[in-house]
């Protein structure tokens, strides 16, 4: 069994010229058997650093994420409801409202409800890629499904 690991292109990030999405480096490892899948390290700086377009065909990278287990990290955006089951996880503490639909990742919990974590939080769970619409608007580009609150 191979196992999937994507190192964390954060690092690289400030290298990028504007508008320029790194690709992470993928690493194939032999897996006991026995062992399962560990989920795949994602940055959401290199995510939301995407110069995205309304239609555009996004970076295989990005692509091959989706429908796979992903630990990510980030904030929760300013103006989070309490008491709600949708989130929006954003890359710096300071970000309010969603100015690009890149910028954030959808986050919905499914046992849980939000509760604010103003600091940095990680989380583990099933992630989507694909643009979403609602009344002719993109609304979602990256999504992320998770049981719970840390």
């Amino acid at each position: 069994m191979r196992a999937v690991l994507l190192t964390l292109a954060s690092l690289l990030a400030p290298l990028a010229s504007p508008g320029e999405v790194l690709a992470p480096v993928r690493t194939l490892v032999d897996a006991p058997s026995q062992a399962t899948e560990e989920p795949i390290e994602v940055s959401i700086d290199w995510l939301t650093n995407l110069d995205y377009r309304r239609g555009m065909r996004l970076p295989d990278e990005i692509l091959a994420l989706d429908g796979q287990e992903v630990r990510i990290s980030g904030y929760m955006a300013i103006g989070t409801l309490e008491g709600a089951d949708v989130f929006e996880l954003v890359p710096e503490s300071c970000e309010c409202g969603r100015s690009k639909v890149q910028h954030f990742i959808e986050v919905t919990l499914t046992e849980d409800r939000v509760r604010f974590m103003p600091g940095r939080i990680e989380l583990t769970g099933k992630f989507s890629v694909g643009e979403v619409e609602e009344d002719g608007f993109v609304v979602s580009l990256y999504r992320l499904e998770v049981k719970a609150l840390p």
